[in-house]
């Protein structure tokens, strides 16, 4: 596959023909300005004759090949995995005893605040592109599940595999974020992004919420928050042989909003299951916005190519010029 490194040097191109209509309007200006008799023959004797019979070419077509050559035209293998990550997202996966509330609806049946999550998550790791991303899961203590990788399909695997009861029933939210904002400090990369996907407040673990931000903040990383859930009663499964009962399990908006505003990130609320899957595409073009594309790692640069031929080019009208005993 080829494409160009630079491409915005293509755009000087139509300036090249532009200075070859100049460069032949100033050669016609040049002849016509001789008054003698014999201008005509002083002309082709200084070589200004010939100089409007030729077109300056050898010139104009080094121009275009130099800047074809600072485009950085290059060649890759398109199926090769040579993106060079952008950026690194780690997920901090709230697996509490809440999480089991009923009130998201997918093809036409109940599902779980967990199952909507899951769902959302691995339809987000189907489509990126160029990053590495991670998990941790958290209720009464917070587990890593997933180191950071480039790998997604495994990704995409573990977080099927994603159930309640891994970690308890409680929230310990600035342990989360605390081993989320660890795993990413394990890497280099030009940005770190911990997404909060929770459906409460914290009501365990041993670290604060506000603590945890202020770590996050001193190593750079930024925090997304997705609060899951809505107000009012909704059906919660107290246990697999019982019918679901009312309960009342809205996310702490406020809280959330604080803690993603303290490390320059974004709250959004994950209404219904279409919902959540807009909100992770919107936090990758927010993040895809703050930092350099992503480029291939296993590209073939191939300037000197064209770079190779205008030098051939000029050398060539110079010795076009020395001929002529005039311009080139």
């Amino acid at each position: 596959m080829f494409e160009f490194g630079a491409p915005l040097w293509l755009w000087l191109l139509p300036l090249v023909p532009l200075a070859g209509w100049l460069s032949r309007r100033r050669a016609r200006e040049r002849a016509g300005a001789l008054l003698h008799p014999q201008a005509a023959l002083l002309a082709e004797l200084q070589g200004a004759g010939a100089g409007l019979r030729r077109a300056p070419w050898p010139w104009l077509l080094a121009c275009v090949l130099l800047l074809f050559a600072l485009a950085r035209p290059q060649w890759f293998d398109a199926g090769a995995p040579g993106l060079e990550p952008g950026h690194n997202v780690m997920f901090a996966i709230d697996v509490s005893g809440s999480m089991r509330a009923l009130d998201y609806v997918i093809d036409g049946r109940p599902a779980s605040r967990l199952d909507a999550l899951k769902g959302a998550l691995r339809r987000f790791l189907e489509q990126a592109r160029g990053m590495r991303v991670g998990a941790v899961v958290f209720a009464d203590d917070a587990l890593t599940l997933l180191p950071l990788t480039s790998d997604l399909a495994l990704a995409r695997q573990l977080v099927a595999e994603i159930d309640n009861g891994l970690a308890g029933e409680k929230t310990a939210l600035g342990d989360a974020i605390a081993l989320g904002v660890k795993r990413l400090q394990a890497v280099d990369a030009p940005a770190r992004v911990l997404v909060l996907l929770t459906d409460g407040s914290a009501t365990g673990g041993l670290i604060t919420p506000e603590s945890a931000v202020a770590i996050a903040r001193a190593a750079g990383v930024r925090l997304y928050t997705v609060g899951f859930g809505r107000a009012g009663k909704v059906a919660f499964p107290g246990s697999p042989v019982e019918a679901p009962v009312g309960a009342e399990l809205p996310p702490d908006e406020a809280q959330l909003r604080r803690l993603a505003a303290a490390t320059g990130g974004v709250y959004f609320e994950a209404a219904d299951a279409a919902a959540l899957s807009g909100v992770l595409a919107g936090i990758e073009r927010l993040e895809q916005a703050r930092i350099p594309a992503a480029r291939r790692t296993d590209a073939r640069d191939g300037y000197w190519i064209p770079a190779a031929a205008a030098l051939a080019a000029l050398l060539f009208a110079e010795a076009r010029r020395r001929r002529a005993g005039g311009p080139a």
